[in-house]
């Protein structure tokens, strides 16, 4: 994708050995569960006695709900989540490492708060598919809306830090309407928090939290918090009340924002979320494969879409063909969706950059430009590939076409670390080759005409959990080993008596994603498995079953 310029009281859970502030909660029981209708966390029946009875705490027995959980885990779905993995492919460790090495980048005493998406409404009472907030499923895992963490230093916590989270707790009744939660004991025993409470206490405990602050010395640590919507996004409805509460408090000139930070840190991929990312590239490549192959004059560039979508789904089915538990289909698809809204534009439609429309049939001779991607247990792929709609290249596509990919191969090829170079200035190279292509073709283009028509946006962005990924990190900064990035340069010829006739009208662009190296041969295309050479579409769109 192109870049452009019933109520449960407080449950108190930590145990007290893990730090001083530790507390045991009263417990005040729904009056639809009797007193004998209790649970203990594993982590507190070790504790025996008194102490594991006082940390008990009200669990749904209803036969249906009691077992459920708001998305996978390894109780519910061994087969998508391993053992030691708190989402799939990630493990508790490695997210209790990120929360340590952020809490280690922060001055002592600070305070963090981080708000989960909300659901958005398409309609009354229908919505939108929920996507977690990128921040805080990294530092977390938890995929529920409506949810709060806040995470505050302590030299007195054995890991350096209490995680207190405020989310919604299990309710038979709403869950038998709205589907599974997680509830506020898995908040504990599943995703690492210390204490947890339902989310309608936050207010509460926020101004309790922040009367305590504005009583400690002003040099004692800050307050980090993202106060205002994330680039264009609505910010969570807490954030209103948080706001009062430090002007109140005169905390405003000691809160800093967060997400900054956070994104320093997702920048730098561990070899699990490059595993992620791997898989969401292989399925969107067997995508293409699909798509390449289908592609036939007057299809509909929706229908195609259906196929892309359709084929990624599939790629995460292994049908054994027998239903014995030996040999059983193993389905994964539930971990794949679009990581974005696709470009499927066909003829002139490719001038539109981002035109997602996707609406119109597709004519015989003409290309048709394909950026679309599967996104993977929440990491995302984003592949660009343009092909013909019969099969075969003509010969002025064929020329534009090398000419483009020439440019393309020769970025790619800078994408390591010992190289010295930033995405900023592989970009004004890849403007610089692009001329050069273009002029044995025929093309007599100013850097002008290349930077502001033919070739009018950014080569690279950097991808992760979201497409345009930590966006708030600067382009100018080197290349760093593990930084995840696109490579897509492209190329759009106007109805323009400037430019050679045999190439007007068409629109073309080529993406791959790339993992980078330290040094040159450490380099890794994610993508390679799209067909991208001249070669390779033909044979793919000639080939059946491919």
């Amino acid at each position: 994708m192109i870049s452009l310029l019933p109520k449960y009281h407080h449950l108190s859970l930590a145990p007290l050995q893990r730090h001083a502030r530790a507390r045991v909660c009263g417990l005040t029981l729904s009056h639809r569960q009797p007193s004998s209708q209790l649970h203990t966390t594993a982590s507190h029946t070790r504790s025996g006695g008194i102490l594991s009875a006082l940390l008990q705490t009200a669990k749904t027995k209803d036969p249906i709900t009691a077992q459920w959980h708001g998305q996978p885990t390894h109780e519910n779905r061994p087969d998508l989540v391993r053992k030691g993995e708190t989402t799939p492919g990630i493990a508790g460790a490695e997210y209790e490492a990120r929360r340590q090495k952020l809490v280690n980048e922060l001055p002592k005493g600070s305070t963090l708060f981080l708000f989960s998406s909300q659901i958005f409404f398409v309609s009354p009472h229908v919505f939108h598919s929920f996507r977690q907030d990128s921040d805080f499923y990294y530092l977390t895992g938890w995929n529920e809306p409506d949810s709060v963490v806040v995470i505050e230093q302590s030299d007195h916590a054995s890991r350096g830090y209490t995680m207190t989270m405020f989310v919604s707790p299990k309710n038979p009744e709403k869950e038998l309407w709205e589907g599974p939660r997680n509830g506020i004991e898995a908040a504990v025993s599943m995703f690492g928090a210390d204490e947890a409470h339902p989310t309608g206490e936050f207010p509460r405990y926020a101004a309790e939290l922040t009367s305590r602050i504005s009583n400690r010395p002003a040099d004692s640590g800050y307050v980090y918090v993202d106060l205002d919507g994330k680039h264009d996004m609505l910010p969570s409805p807490h954030c209103g009340a948080l706001r009062r509460l430090l002007e109140r408090e005169n905390l405003v000139s000691r809160t800093r924002q967060l997400s900054h930070i956070v994104q320093r840190l997702r920048l730098i991929k561990s070899s699990a979320e490059v595993s992620l990312m791997r898989e969401a590239s292989r399925i969107s490549g067997l995508g293409f494969r699909q798509i390449i192959n289908k592609c036939a004059p007057d299809m509909n560039e929706s229908t195609l879409q259906s196929i892309f979508e359709h084929s990624c789904k599939m790629a995460l089915v292994d049908d054994k063909g027998d239903s014995n538990s030996s040999n059983r289909c193993v389905d994964r698809s539930v971990l794949t969706r679009p990581a974005y809204v696709p470009v499927f534009a066909s003829g002139e439609h490719a001038l539109c950059m981002h035109y997602v429309q996707n609406s119109a049939p597709m004519r015989k001779g003409d290309l048709i430009l394909v950026d679309a991607g599967a996104e993977y247990a929440s990491y995302a792929s984003d592949i660009t590939r343009t092909f013909p709609v019969s099969g075969r290249f003509t010969d002025a596509q064929r020329d534009l076409y090398s000419a483009l990919l020439s440019v393309q191969q020769q970025m790619i090829s800078l994408c390591y670390a010992d190289s010295g170079y930033s995405l900023n200035e592989i970009h004004r190279r890849s403007t610089a080759v692009m001329a050069a292509e273009l002029k044995q073709i025929g093309f007599d283009a100013s850097s002008r005409d290349i930077d502001n028509r033919l070739y009018p946006h950014h080569i690279s962005h950097y991808l992760g959990m979201d497409v345009h990924d930590t966006v708030d990190m600067t382009r100018s900064q080197l290349l760093k080993k593990n930084m995840v990035v696109t490579v897509e340069p492209g190329i759009y010829v106007p109805y323009n008596s400037k430019f050679p006739k045999a190439f007007h009208g068409i629109g073309m662009r080529i993406e791959d994603d790339i993992v980078v190296g330290q040094a040159a041969e450490d380099i890794e295309i994610l993508t390679h498995i799209a067909p991208k050479t001249i070669e390779e579409i033909e044979t793919c769109a000639q080939s059946l079953g491919s």
